[in-house]
């Protein structure tokens, strides 16, 4: 096994909590470095032009890499846990091309612009309806903005999308929970594979039930436009839809409610961009693509080694895992000027965070419109917000950077 240079340390609460100090040392030391706490043992890279160079890398470097995630486990549990592989396997952002290239062109029809556009007034109801939920009749008071807001927006969005009845969201919300944990950990536990493994079965029987439905009574959701969907003479198969409404369904989910809640302790963390923001509101967009960058709510992705081959210097085996810190690269000096301060109005901002290359996030633009209503719902109706926590609680989960809570105090506009 490689050795860890001297500026690693481990992946716990603190580390998670505030990962740019580690972030600033990697992004001084070797363009490639191993770290024992990834998958048991992963070469990481962090600079931004590093990133982009390795994911255009298609010859060196496989998505295909499900199997990796349960072979960091004992052998013991391999055959219990194998079918999370099987399912995760099905996922858009799992396959290589020219698989994925086929896949992506069949799912692109629910992602056009004018396709995302059509569902903003519903994206505009559903943030209103919370925050009169949130805010009920008074001129003041206090609300938790994830548990109240941020954490129902995307998964009531996404399932409006997908044609998901009301009812159902509470349930969903506990299995994208279970996928988080196993997901977004650098080490997971067993049981959390497990739990995993659990939403994954429910999920897919869900969406197993709700397409037969959809194919005998189409509508306007998402679920009936890739029904309908073909791209020269090529159909999603029936496992291939399954898997990527509940692929949808968590990073619809995870992204997005951790971008709205981390894009507010930003803004209350600079009070001057608040400022410049209610002052300026046509910079919601700017703001949003800066939360991006700045708290993004995906920290890094990984690939694997298809061959022998030398990153940059450094010999790597087949098999090995490659892990890429787009936090890191957002915070990359070299492209972004002062990269620590929190700038509204930056431009260019060129970050990571929705992937790089042939894997970028193909609903990039749902949460992009997503973050830009709920602020503009935000900004409409509080006149002013205020923290009532000083310390932030960030979930136990390094790649998907999110907030536990965030108390907030309030006065609404009259």
């Amino acid at each position: 096994m490689p050795e860890s240079p001297p500026f690693v340390a481990p992946i716990d609460r603190d580390f998670i909590a505030d990962p740019y100090p580690h972030y600033r040392r990697w992004l001084q030391g070797p363009r490639v470095f191993w770290h024992p706490e990834f998958f048991g043992g992963s070469w990481v890279v962090t600079r931004h032009a590093d990133i982009k160079a390795l994911l255009r890398d298609l010859e060196n470097i496989s998505t295909e890499k499900t199997g990796s995630l349960v072979d960091q486990f004992p052998p013991q549990y391999h055959d219990e846990l194998r079918d999370v592989d099987h399912y995760l396997a099905r996922w858009l952002a799992f396959i290589d091309p020219p698989k994925h290239v086929v896949l992506r062109n069949l799912l692109k029809p629910g992602f056009t612009p004018k396709v995302v556009s059509s569902f903003r007034p519903r994206v505009e109801a559903i943030t209103h309806q919370l925050l009169d939920q949130a805010l009920g009749s008074g001129s003041e008071g206090e609300m938790d903005l994830v548990r109240d807001f941020a954490y129902q927006l995307p998964v009531r969005v996404v399932s409006a999308m997908l044609g998901v009845p009301d009812e159902d969201h509470p349930r969903f919300m506990q299995l994208m929970d279970d996928l988080a944990m196993f997901l977004g950990n650098a080490n997971p536990t067993v049981e959390a594979a497990r739990a995993a493994k659990q939403a994954l079965y429910e999920l897919t029987d869900y969406f197993r039930g709700l397409a037969a439905h959809r194919r005998a009574n189409p509508g306007q959701d998402l679920i009936s436009i890739l029904l309908a969907a073909e791209d020269d003479g090529q159909v999603l198969s029936e496992e291939e839809l399954y898997a990527q409404c509940v692929f949808f369904l968590f990073a619809g989910h995870e992204t997005t409610s951790n971008l709205i809640a981390n894009a507010m302790l930003c803004l209350l963390r600079f009070p001057e961009e608040m400022a410049r923001l209610r002052s300026d509101p046509g910079l919601i967009p700017s703001m949003v693509e800066e939360a991006l960058r700045y708290e993004g709510p995906m920290q890094y992705t990984f690939r694997l080694a298809r061959r022998d081959f030398q990153l940059f210097g450094q010999p790597v085996k087949q098999g090995d895992v490659l892990v890429v810190v787009f936090g890191a690269g957002n915070r990359d000096p070299a492209v972004f000027p002062d990269p620590d301060r929190f700038d509204i109005a930056r431009q260019p901002n060129p970050h990571l965070t929705f992937g790089y290359g042939l894997q970028h996030c193909l609903g990039a633009g749902v949460a992009r419109m997503e973050a830009q209503v709920a602020y503009q719902a935000l900004l409409e109706r509080l006149d002013r917000i205020e923290l009532v926590e000083a310390e932030p609680q960030w979930h136990d989960v390094y790649r998907f950077r999110g907030l536990r809570r965030l108390p907030i105090r309030y006065v609404r506009r009259q």
